[in-house]
């Protein structure tokens, strides 16, 4: 995506080198060294391949300058020691005289300071290769695995999951395996710490012993979710997923009482196959007994620390909650609207581009941006004085999104210049990068005004509160259908006519709208006038 560095510039370890896009997640890259920029490989906007060099650094080391080509890793190959050796990079030792050196968390890019560790891939012991997943952290606004740099073996794990790591501590500590360079006589030598074992719970029962595994546990976000707000170890739940994922009734399951850990003591009576209907009742009143266990300990409370999404939303919500908030409802009649949107979207059928997902939002943005040129004040933003506002000519609207991970509000860019089908288009690839937790800064940023379809859910009114630095917002709720008074013309009548009896009751659909505004810098009449212009 761009180069922070030029050939010839000097850099340090941890400095910014550039920054690369995948399919999920943009990630600037940092330097692992000190040296000088000798070479850049690529441009910006070419495709890279994992384990291709993106540049070539002249290496600082002991006061002298050593050029060291970064290349995909090989393997070892077949050169012998020499005493002269010592004058070039190449240096012949054995893995008990390579020391363990700490594998940093190095800048991950998007002003990201600190990240949650969500998952190990390695332990103890693990040899690993340049490229292999170390781990997977989470920050406020994406998650992302983080690969070895080298090879090595793991002699150190520094942190939990579910820890805070800081960017710049240490993630493992790895003893490096000789590089291509050293001696091909290489042979591992045992370690003289023995490597720990998985552990184990024997259940001293006529069951076999059942494994709890410590490793990696397969399952969604949304499954960690639950299982960390009602304090459930998923590494002692049994997966009924596909390669034994853990799927959301698994937790429900446990949580209902039907299910207990894979490693809760149990009787013969459990463990034994059923033969007769007796064995059957003995069974079923064992497994009550685990359920009664089960659920008595979810009485006790659990300390849960803020973290990821939520962290970022106590952070906005207590800057917003300083703000005087005016709120302003109304109800629209919303008949016309989906009447335009079926003949719109049969006229995309006609035309083969049905595979647009066209539902109301896209409507609802536009008429948002549309009533914000005649009232650009909402569409500005205020000063921490609020001694100034800026007012945008681009109307970058927010949509809240629920999503697994918590509310986020990506960012719709310039709708004033959109069509339907364009904001359509733009709505669903946001949507579907915030399902798989691939949103970026760039994504949740800039924002002008917002909206939140919190109907989608369910709700008529609400009261939204303000994304600052913005200066208002709204929140739809759900389609109602109801009894109006209507003219013989088919429009809305007075209270004078329908006394007259020139008014009939027919069903209509309306949709109520909650709007607030910053209170210090807009007045009731201009809300009021902007969503009846809207």
């Amino acid at each position: 995506m761009s180069w922070y560095i030029k050939k010839g510039d000097k850099i340090k370890s941890f400095d910014k080198i550039c920054e690369v896009q995948s399919d999920k997640a943009t990630v600037e890259i940092t330097s692992r060294f000190d040296g000088i920029i000798n070479k850049i490989y690529y441009k910006e906007g070419e495709i890279v391949k994992v384990g291709s060099p993106l540049i070539d650094i002249d290496v600082e080391e002991s006061g002298h300058e050593q050029k060291v080509q970064k290349t995909t890793p090989t393997k070892p190959t077949s050169t012998k020691s020499t005493p002269s050796s010592t004058s070039t990079s190449s240096t012949t030792v054995t893995s008990n005289n390579i020391p363990s050196k700490p594998f940093l968390l190095a800048d991950i890019g998007e002003g990201i300071a600190e990240v949650e560790l969500m998952n190990w891939y390695v332990k103890v012991g693990d040899t690993v290769k340049a490229f292999d997943k170390i781990c997977e952290v989470q920050s406020d606004k994406a998650t992302v695995e983080i690969t070895s740099r080298y090879d090595g073996v793991i002699t150190t794990v520094h942190h939990k999951v579910g820890d805070v790591v800081k960017v710049g501590t240490a993630l493992v500590d790895i003893r490096p395996l000789q590089d291509s360079n050293s001696t091909s006589t290489h042979t591992t030598p045992k370690s003289s710490t023995p490597t720990p074992t998985t552990p184990t719970t024997t259940l001293h029962s006529n069951t076999q012993p059942v494994k709890v595994s410590s490793g990696p546990v397969l399952t969604t976000p949304a499954v960690r979710k639950i299982a960390k707000e009602n304090s459930i170890d998923l590494h002692r739940l049994q997966g009924t997923g596909p390669k034994g994922r853990i799927l959301k009734e698994d937790v429900l399951n446990f949580l209902n009482g039907t299910k207990g850990y894979i490693d809760a003591p149990l009787t013969s009576t459990q463990t034994t196959e059923t033969k007769d209907t007796s064995t059957n009742a003995s069974s079923s009143s064992t497994s009550s007994s685990v359920t009664i266990t089960s659920k008595s300990t979810k009485d006790n409370q659990t300390v849960v620390p803020i973290r990821g999404v939520q962290r970022l939303m106590v952070k906005s919500m207590t800057a917003a909650l300083e703000v005087p908030h005016m709120g302003y409802s109304e109800e629209i009649v919303m008949d016309s609207l989906i009447n335009l949107r079926k003949q719109l979207k049969e006229g995309l059928d006609r035309k083969g581009n049905s595979k647009v997902k066209l539902s109301y939002m896209p409507f609802i943005l536009k008429a948002t941006s549309l009533a914000l040129s005649e009232y650009p004040i909402l569409n500005a933003t205020i000063n921490k004085e609020v001694t100034e506002m800026t007012y945008h000519s681009n109307h970058n609207i927010g949509v809240a999104m629920d999503t697994p991970k918590g509310l986020i509000v990506p960012v719709i860019k310039e709708v004033q210049n959109m069509s339907i089908v364009e904001i359509a288009n733009e709505l669903s690839h946001l949507q579907e990068l915030a399902s798989k937790g691939a949103l970026t800064e760039a994504h949740l940023s800039g924002g002008t005004f917002s909206l939140s379809n919190i109907g989608s859910i369910g709700g008529t009114y609400t009261s939204p509160i303000i994304v600052v630095p913005q200066v208002a917002i709204g929140a739809m709720g759900r389609f109602q259908v109801v009894p109006r008074y209507i003219g013989k013309n088919g429009k809305f009548v007075s209270s004078e006519e329908i006394y007259s009896g020139n008014a009939t009751i027919a069903p209509t659909t309306i949709m109520n709208i909650s709007w607030a505004a910053d209170h210090r810098v807009i007045d009731g009449a201009t809300i009021a006038r902007f969503s009846n212009a809207w």
